[in-house]
């Protein structure tokens, strides 16, 4: 196999779409994503062995319609996998190459979509310890928001796919000619409801190989014991994440989140399916909005961050959703009490590992493994 098909595969995606490496071997000129057989693997498919990268997505975060804009996609090189390649697919809006990194990238036909995708050329080779290319957006004459997903691969260039490894970050995208709610002076009374706009992100059978990862350490406590029950996830030094990534919760019927627990064979441990968060807007946590943006409001803040004292919301008291340049980003989820749900640790007693996800309804997912099992008991279980 020529060192051409060493070629990293970096997926941009726009809302729901996927990329994937090719069944055989990475593509030497460029590849569209009809190509990939498995969406939940990412370049992970054909790629492996390697060092999980960092890696980051410029751009604006509140367009204009039909507004052409500039991002800038950025593989940190890590270790000897110094060489990293892309596609970028958008189901919404039109792409096109450009902009200040744009060398070493085309547009090629996707035959199942019918839009155009950037990709690569060739390998490109890291300078001053990151590989940057660019493209061009045009959003939709009509949109209200988008979600950009990018996996990056960061390859070895040692002709064969060993030692390489993928990781993916979002970024949403909101139109700006769009009003924000804002709160009224008078405030008028209304009747609690069930948000319906977003749509609950629920857990996979599997771990999804699409989520974010990318994360320096690790934590998940649970703690089996009725009203003494407890619940800690922690994502900690993870890659580059913006405020809006992570979705807006401030707005009624906004994000949801699910927290999905799994075992080492990547099979999703049910019970936890009840570990969801769908106070979106809602002012009914301890008389205070039941979400909090972090330092600003979207898309100029850091994060968001929960507060429930009781637990209503499926034993969850405390989230914290905070964005940061690489290595600086973090997330935790905290729960306590009989509502959180019982016999978890009792599913996990005979797994060497665990993987936690953390899925917003309309934003990223991100994703993170606790291998170093500090207790396993069927009413406690705690990995790092």
């Amino acid at each position: 196999m020529a060192r051409a098909t060493e070629r990293c595969l970096l997926s941009v995606l726009l809302l729901a779409a996927v990329i994937l490496p090719t069944t055989t071997h990475a593509s030497s000129g460029g590849i569209s994503s009809e190509a990939f057989p498995v969406p939940a693997s990412g370049c992970n498919f054909c790629h492996g062995g390697g060092s999980v990268p960092t890696v980051e997505l410029i751009g604006p975060t509140a367009v204009a319609p039909s507004s052409t804009n500039e991002y800038t996609f950025r593989v940190f090189e890590v270790g000897s996998q110094d060489h990293a390649g892309l596609n970028i697919e958008a189901a919404l809006g039109v792409l096109a190459t450009g902009g200040v990194f744009a060398t070493g990238t085309q547009s090629i036909a996707n035959g199942t979509s019918g839009l155009d995708e950037i990709t690569h050329t060739g390998p490109k080779i890291a300078a001053a310890g990151m590989v940057e290319f660019s493209f061009l957006w045009t959003a939709p004459a009509s949109f209200t928001s988008a979600t950009i997903n990018a996996w990056g691969n960061a390859v070895n260039f040692n002709s064969n796919t060993s030692g390489d490894m993928a990781s993916m970050t979002s970024l949403v995208v909101t139109n700006n000619a769009v009003p924000t709610s804002t709160p009224t002076s008078t405030p008028t009374a209304t009747p609690t409801a069930t948000p319906t706009t977003a749509q609950a992100p629920d857990c996979p059978a599997t771990t999804d190989g699409a989520c974010m990862t990318g994360f320096g350490k690790g934590l998940l406590l649970i703690k089996d014991d009725g009203a003494k029950s407890k619940l800690v996830a922690k994502f900690l030094k993870g890659p580059a994440l913006t405020q809006t990534q992570f979705g807006d919760p401030l707005v009624p019927g906004g994000t949801i989140y699910d927290l999905c627990v799994y075992d080492d064979a990547g099979d999703l441990v049910h019970a936890i399916d009840g570990y969801q968060v769908d106070r979106a807007g809602e002012t009914t946590c301890d008389s205070k909005d039941c979400w909090k943006a972090i330092s600003k409001d979207p898309p100029d803040g850091k994060g968001y961050k929960f507060k429930e004292k009781d637990g209503n919301s499926n034993g969850v008291i405390k989230i914290l959703l905070k964005g940061g340049d690489a290595g600086k980003s973090k997330a935790l989820v905290k729960g306590k009490g009989a509502n959180l749900a019982s016999g978890v640790p009792a599913l996990l007693t005979s797994t060497t590992s665990a993987t936690i996800q953390l899925r917003a309804s309309d934003g990223v997912c991100i994703s993170v493994d606790v291998t170093d099992i500090k207790k396993s008991d069927p009413d406690f279980f705690k990995a790092k």
